[in-house]
């Protein structure tokens, strides 16, 4: 693919003037190059908020809202003591040879904790 280099003219204040053809091409080829709008605009050489201005007028940017930092409309964090209790002792505690443990925690798994030691036997 053979691409032509254009050179961005630049008014007396060092603005770049470009046409509205111009600056969809350059949305488009950052599109594609897969650098950031930094890093591309820096490439091209266009001011980052211009570039970023031609990204917004295309609906690729998102607008950002106040930094939690700096937002006094949040409610104040507060904080409340939370006590852990020690979990119940288990009902029963198999301990099976070879060392494997089977820990019933409920009457209604007795059942089946005989089974599978019946099973094992």
């Amino acid at each position: 693919m053979d691409r032509q280099l254009t050179i961005l003219k630049r008014d007396a204040r060092g603005r770049v003037r470009s046409t509205a053809e111009a600056r969809a091409e350059a949305v488009a080829e950052y599109r594609r190059s897969g650098l950031s709008a930094s890093a591309f605009a820096k490439m091209a050489g266009i001011s980052k908020n211009t570039f970023w201005n031609w990204l917004h007028s295309q609906g690729l940017t998102q607008k950002r809202g106040p930094s939690p930092t700096k937002s006094n409309s949040h409610a104040p964090v507060r904080f409340m003591q939370v006590t852990a209790q020690a979990a119940p002792a288990p009902a029963l505690l198999v301990r099976l040879p070879g060392g494997a443990i089977v820990e019933v925690a409920d009457e209604r798994q007795a059942v089946l904790a005989a089974r599978l030691v019946q099973s094992l036997a």
